[in-house]
């Protein structure tokens, strides 16, 4: 054994003996731009089995670092399972043929690296909030319609009542605009209100684009409420009520 050895592991990445006590117990790092230290033994080093944590392992992309905790308690921690949802979203192959919304999902290239990520969520006024309650949801579409990258600027932390107000369900809509139903020879618009927690039946129209027009009024009014009431409870940021505030239903949603 000697200081200074270098080699790459099984992953092909440079590291380098930079502290040694014996052979059971030795320091090296991995020499690329994060210099990750990792305590070892000389027959892991030699046989190449040190990992990198630094190594994009996570869909092929996604680097879980070892700055932030990945699982205390024996439990993995809330911040890295939503990233580690979010990548899969964005680059799992077999869960984009299950879920085509997600098709053209991608993830900016600063979240590859989960310790930014982290930093982005502690960073939240309403971080607390959607630690400490299950039903909060890390949310991409609100600042831009059809936004299809997850970035720190376009997502936001939402309470999931109003991740609920966004939710297409475009499988079970069919050949008409959101919001519209072909019933008896006409065409009939539906909005779900979550206040009432069920779908309003609004009316009876000739034409869809005309249905569309009565849900598209409808639904902004509902999304202007729940809004105005998160904002007052201190569950939304300022940025995410004028967003939701100014939001306009589209007919190609």
């Amino acid at each position: 054994m000697h200081l200074y050895e270098e080699r790459c592991n099984q992953n092909g990445c440079p590291m380098k003996v930079v502290e040694c006590i014996d052979n059971r117990d030795i320091i090296v790092e991995f020499q690329d731009v994060y210099k990750a230290k990792v305590k070892t033994s000389y027959s892991n080093f030699k046989r190449g089995i040190v990992r990198n944590p630094y190594y994009p392992t996570v869909c092929g992309v996604g680097i879980s670092g070892n700055k932030y905790p990945i699982v205390e308690n024996g439990q993995q921690v809330r911040e890295y399972d939503i990233w580690l949802r979010i990548l899969n979203r964005c680059f799992n192959k077999e869960l984009k043929k299950k879920q085509p919304t997600y098709q053209n999902v991608t993830c900016c290239k600063e979240w590859l690296l989960y310790e930014n990520f982290y930093e982005w969520l502690h960073s939240q006024d309403n971080f607390d909030k959607w630690l400490n309650s299950k039903r909060w949801a890390v949310y991409k579409d609100i600042f831009v319609t059809r936004n299809k990258i997850y970035s720190p600027e376009m997502c936001c932390l939402v309470p999931q009542n109003v991740n609920c107000l966004f939710l297409k369900r475009e499988a079970e809509r069919g050949k008409y605009p959101i919001g519209v139903r072909y019933r008896d020879g006409k065409y009939l618009a539906v909005c779900r209100n979550p206040f009432l927690d069920k779908a309003v039946e609004l009316g009876y129209y000739s034409t869809p684009e005309k249905a569309f027009q009565a849900y598209k009024s409808y639904k902004e009014d509902i999304i202007k409420q729940v809004a105005k009431i998160e904002y007052e409870n201190g569950n939304i940021t300022r940025k995410c009520y004028e967003a939701m505030m100014n939001y306009e239903v589209e007919i190609d949603d």
